[in-house]
């Protein structure tokens, strides 16, 4: 990960409208070491929530606590 303030500290999954923060459904290993990658089970109501694009990434920073860059994840 580059062009961030600092290194990535965590990065998750929520769940929320877009434009709308929302709860961690699945948090991302790696994050603190530089390198983000996992497998995770989904509910069928996690599944139906990713695919009707109710997903979004959020990596923070020590700088950006509350998270630095977000992305709405799409099909």
């Amino acid at each position: 990960m580059t062009g961030l303030s600092g290194p990535a500290t965590a990065a998750h999954f929520h769940s929320a409208e877009s434009e709308k923060n929302g709860a961690v459904v699945v948090p991302i290993a790696g994050a603190d070491k530089g390198s983000l990658e996992g497998l995770a089970r989904l509910t069928d109501a996690q599944a139906e929530d990713l695919m009707a694009g109710k997903w979004y990434v959020n990596i923070h920073t020590a700088a950006n606590k509350a998270g630095e860059i977000r992305g709405q994840v799409t099909k």
